[in-house]
């Protein structure tokens, strides 16, 4: 008698620890969004776990995927905002790794646009953007 019931308290905490680790699971997975610029050209992906920012170049259209993105830094007030460039041509994905503090606010949006060698030449060139998508590291 007491080994089933020592069976069954082991299995219902299992079964509990599992239910906790798919839940925590689910719950970073709904942090990931992702944008398309219009027209197509640029996909950009937020993956809250890693905080890995994707952006994949997805037409053969001689223009770069962009990314636009920005999170919010509670402590000064204000958006960081920083422009990445995917320059390595259609079906490529640039992965940039982040590391920003947990519960920070991100926004980003899909581009396209032509580098021209740096970032300051190539801010003009900048269009075609998607609206922000709000999510959270």
């Amino acid at each position: 008698m007491h080994r089933t019931i020592r069976r069954s308290l082991v299995t219902l905490l299992g079964a509990a620890a599992l239910a906790t680790a798919q839940a925590g699971v689910a719950s970073a997975n709904d942090l990931d969004k992702s944008a398309e610029s219009f027209p197509a050209g640029s996909r950009v992906t937020w993956h809250a776990d890693g905080e890995h920012l994707l952006v994949k170049d997805t037409v053969a259209d001689s223009h770069s995927a962009v990314a636009i993105f920005r999170w919010w830094d509670q402590s000064e007030g204000r958006y960081h905002t920083f422009t990445y460039f995917n320059r390595s041509g259609a079906g490529t994905t640039r992965d940039v790794n982040l590391d920003l503090y947990e519960h920070t606010t991100v926004n980003f949006r899909a581009c396209i646009g032509d580098w021209k060698g740096s970032l300051e030449k190539s801010a003009s060139t900048v269009r075609n953007c998607s609206s922000w998508e709000v999510s959270m590291a």
